[in-house]
């Protein structure tokens, strides 16, 4: 084994000759950090505006038209990694009746109710069953069938008015007096349904709101006579003007149809909720197998079992 010859440097000292030593590899990124920074972690709250962000990605890199139809919606959803069914019962969930603006919706809520549900079976034998209810039980005549949409009305012959007015008190149910009714039916897949029922009750809010100011200007009256009284009775020795029973008047005027019109509104909210649960329920007996026909009362359905010897 030779050594390496010792050669001068610029002192005139003699060294070894040395191979150059490699330089220093840089340290490898720990695991933990590559990982944090990959599965970057956003809030609940942020995932829609996450998706909206890539639906529009999407459709700008496919040259996407502003209305899309509806194989282009469920491709736009799977590219995304959502299961086919889900995007489809999220394209029917969409309402099928729109309200037009109001000014009064603060105060008397909408006029539009609807509810939907994924029943088992397959769509055109539920529809079938939903459409001979709405027919021989609400009233409804059919006006319109389109693609799996159904159109109604309420039947304005003798016999179904006679029929909607004993059997359909409007306390009770709502369903067979809405304006409009729009019953959609579409598959999901093989052995599943989704429903929606969509109710229109523009014309009851309509009246809602002329009774409430018929009916609220009564009280209003009332209230400016009590307001110009309490007013004269606080004033008479101060002011000897009648600008306090003026304003006193106004301002009972104004409170008491402010408080008709508000009451109005609660009860018109309130016949909305009991028709929004009037089509839950009965949606509820489509996704069960019941009879669609609501329960009879208690003492009718005692009444039926004693007749029959039970």
């Amino acid at each position: 084994m030779t050594l390496p010859a010792d050669r001068p440097d610029a002192t005139g000292t003699r060294q070894r000759d040395r191979a150059p030593s490699p330089a220093p590899a840089a340290p490898a990124p720990e695991p933990a950090a590559a990982d944090a920074e990959a599965n970057t972690s956003i809030a609940r709250s942020d995932l829609e505006s996450v998706i909206r962000r890539a639906v529009d990605l999407s459709l700008a890199e496919h040259d996407g038209e502003e209305r899309l139809t509806e194989d282009e919606v469920v491709r736009v959803a799977t590219e995304l990694g959502l299961p086919e069914r889900l995007a489809r019962q999220a394209l029917y969930e969409m309402p099928a009746l729109d309200a037009a603006p109001s000014a009064f919706t603060s105060t008397f809520g909408t006029a539009i109710v609807a509810a939907s549900r994924c029943v088992p079976g397959d769509a055109l034998r539920v529809r079938d069953r939903i459409e001979d209810y709405l027919g021989g039980h609400e009233y409804l005549r059919l006006l319109r069938r389109r693609s799996g949409r159904l159109h109604f009305v309420p039947a304005e012959d003798t016999l179904s008015s006679l029929a909607r007015g004993l059997l359909r008190p409007r306390s009770r149910y709502h369903l067979a007096r809405a304006r409009r009714v729009v019953l959609d039916v579409r598959p999901l897949d093989d052995q599943s349904s989704h429903v929606q029922i969509a109710t229109d009750f523009t014309e009851q809010r309509r009246s809602a709101i002329q009774s409430a100011f018929v009916g609220g200007t009564f009280v209003a009256a009332v209230g400016a006579g009590l307001g110009a009284l309490v007013a004269h009775g606080l004033t008479a020795f101060a002011v000897p003007s009648n600008l306090p029973e003026i304003v006193g008047a106004a301002g009972g005027f104004g409170a008491s149809m402010w408080g008709a019109v508000k009451y109005a509104g609660y009860r018109f909210r309130r016949r909305m909720l009991e028709a929004k649960t009037e089509l839950d329920g009965l949606l509820d007996r489509a996704e069960h197998g019941d009879r669609l026909e609501p329960p009879p009362a208690p003492w009718r359905r005692r009444l039926q079992q004693r007749m029959q010897g039970n």
